[in-house]
């Protein structure tokens, strides 16, 4: 498996636990974002996606809106409480590829082409920090 798929893979498990640690709260988390006020550490993923990007409130609860969607298909690909929570086999890594390629899809569409741009940047900075953290995890530096 390439390590692509990999840093993809990494991806949506984080984008996962970041959707997972969002549940219960207001959407987004308050305050739009866009780096001008600090992010909490359980948005993360989120802040990176939206580093950069100033978001409308109406944007904001769409995408809380799409993420909520979501997050039960990406919930149940991941090891049930109490389980050993192992790496993910090969087909649970490509349903977890595809859901979260679809859910980045889908918050894209509600972005302007500005918004996009920039967006589309944070998104290949996440994967490629994902394919150096696969690799280092592989010993490969």
């Amino acid at each position: 498996m390439s390590l692509i798929k990999y840093a993809v893979a990494g991806l949506a498990l984080c984008a996962s636990a970041s959707i997972a640690s969002a549940q219960g709260g207001p959407p987004m988390g308050g305050p739009p974002m866009g780096g001008q006020q600090g992010q909490g550490g359980g948005r993360g993923m989120q802040a990176m996606l939206f580093e950069g990007v100033t978001l409308t409130v109406a944007q904001q609860a769409k995408i809380e809106e799409i993420r909520a969607k979501y997050r039960p298909q990406m919930q149940a690909l991941r090891p049930a409480e109490g389980q050993q929570a192992g790496p993910p086999d090969e087909s649970t890594r490509k349903k977890m590829n595809e859901l979260q390629e679809h859910q980045t899809h889908e918050i894209r569409e509600l972005l302007t082409d500005d918004q996009r741009k920039v967006f589309d940047i944070n998104v290949s900075a996440m994967k490629k920090r994902r394919e150096e953290m696969m690799k280092q995890r592989e010993g490969k530096q």
